[in-house]
């Protein structure tokens, strides 16, 4: 038995069948076995890196796939790379900045792999680009439904399917190979620092205009957020090798919320104490700024020392000033979160199960309510975040709102709400049982 734990730390749970394959032949044994009822478990997921703190991953058992070989190998001209998809973007991104190459976008952290940031859609902070414009083809194993046989399957960004690979959710197989097509290394000028929250929200698309990425942390009890702003430059404005300083901001929250006891034992919403801490912080930041080519600088959350359970959820630009509204209602009721609130532009995409696939829009304002899970340790600490994000989510609701939800993060979705917002009846063909665990089924599968 193997604990199971993810990053955030507030999803955990207990395998009682954990199989790591040293290669294909063994997963597609594996597979095998299982749709040949082998093992007492029938079903089982494939989690990416654990970076979700949904249960989407949350199964009887495993596979790991971390310890595949890892291959990549680029054509001729470093214009196109295929890679298996266990790689990690972090790690993916260097080897193709070696060959002064990149992807056209990344997420806010990097440490998933990628089939992970495939299956569930990571989204970049920017109504420009996304993650998988340069997404030539995905291989998949799965088990055929007429034969009952393992079978890989490739399908490129041409064919009817691919709307269904990609926020796949793991759900239709096992994918285990990509190829993506290359642009230069680009590089950026980042900036970081407190403004007035209407600044950047007042005209999203005038911020847009201005950065290529970007979004604000809206400080909990105020009207001010601390802006991250990327804007492309070219390479000989930019530092070659450019980092991010350690954030002394982060490192100070790290530092009290492990060491001061009124703030370690606050709990998943803010109070006193912790509400002066961030006006204190609001107040002396400052900007901080930098260069450097893409990998570095868009994943600026990728050495953040504070561990974060969250809730991903996309509107409509239009609803907006709505959105701000219900939200500062329902905390001054029910109490702010002890983190500020993300909120960003995601440019939208036309994948069947996706977050961001709103018609008619060219982007979504997406909120991430985020939670410090350093100091929500215990089972009714993590309980009663889940009670202040379905509170707000059930106020939302009554405001006559509409919403996605990432499948990965916190969310209250059930099948009728997903047959309301997704592409369910285009998606159900592709959907492999065996992959499914109780969390897909409840949202997938009627009256489950």
């Amino acid at each position: 038995m193997k604990n199971i734990e993810d990053w955030s730390r507030f999803i955990s749970f207990d395998p009682r069948l954990y199989f790591k394959p040293q290669d294909l032949d063994e997963l597609k044994g594996f597979l095998a076995g299982v749709s040949q009822g082998v093992f007492n478990q029938r079903r089982f997921r494939v989690p990416g890196s654990l970076h979700s703190c949904s249960d989407i991953c949350v199964s009887d058992a495993l596979l790991d796939l971390s310890d595949l070989p890892k291959m990549i190998e680029f054509n001729a001209d470093n214009t196109m790379v295929t890679a298996s998809a266990n790689w990690t973007l972090h790690d993916f991104l260097l080897e193709l900045s070696k060959r002064s190459k990149s992807l056209s976008a990344t997420g806010g952290t990097d440490h998933q792999t990628l089939a992970g940031i495939i299956s569930t859609n990571t989204a970049p902070a920017t109504s420009k680009h996304t993650i998988y414009e340069l997404l030539e083809w995905v291989e998949y194993v799965t088990i055929d439904a007429g034969s009952n046989a393992v079978v890989e399957k490739r399908v490129s960004k041409t064919d009817p399917a691919f709307p269904a690979v990609v926020c796949s959710l793991g759900a239709i197989g096992i994918l285990t190979k990509v190829q993506f097509r290359l642009i230069d290394e680009p590089y950026f000028y980042t900036i970081q620092k407190v403004i007035p929250l209407a600044e950047a929200l007042g005209d999203v698309a005038s911020t847009s205009e201005k950065y290529d990425f970007w979004r604000i942390d809206w400080i909990p009890e105020m009207e001010k957020g601390l802006l991250w702003a990327a804007k492309r430059i070219s390479r000989d404005q930019a530092d070659p090798a450019g980092d991010y300083r350690t954030d002394q901001t982060e490192g100070v929250l790290k530092f009290l919320f492990e060491h001061w006891d009124k703030i370690s034992a606050a709990g998943p919403l803010l109070d006193n104490v912790m509400e002066g801490v961030y006006e204190i912080l609001a107040l002396l930041y400052g900007e901080t700024e930098a260069t450097g080519p893409l990998r570095t600088m868009l994943p600026v959350d990728r050495r953040a020392p504070l561990h974060v359970a969250m809730a991903e959820w996309s509107f409509n630009p239009a609803d907006l000033n709505n959105v701000l509204q219900r939200c500062r209602e329902y905390y001054r009721q029910k109490g702010w979160p002890n983190l500020p609130i993300e909120i960003e532009l995601t440019k939208t995409d036309n994948y069947f199960m996706s977050p961001w696939n709103w018609e008619n829009l060219d982007y979504v304002v997406k909120f991430n309510f985020m939670y410090l899970t350093d100091v929500c340790k215990t089972e009714r600490e993590k309980d009663e975040i889940r009670a202040h994000l379905q509170g707000l989510w059930d106020h939302l609701t009554q405001a006559g709102i509409q919403f996605k939800a990432h499948w990965g993060k916190i969310n209250f979705m059930d099948y009728n709400f997903v047959r309301e917002q997704y592409e369910i009846e285009q998606f159900k063909q592709f959907i492999q049982p065996m992959f499914l665990n109780v969390y897909l089924t409840e949202r997938l599968v009627p009256g489950s």
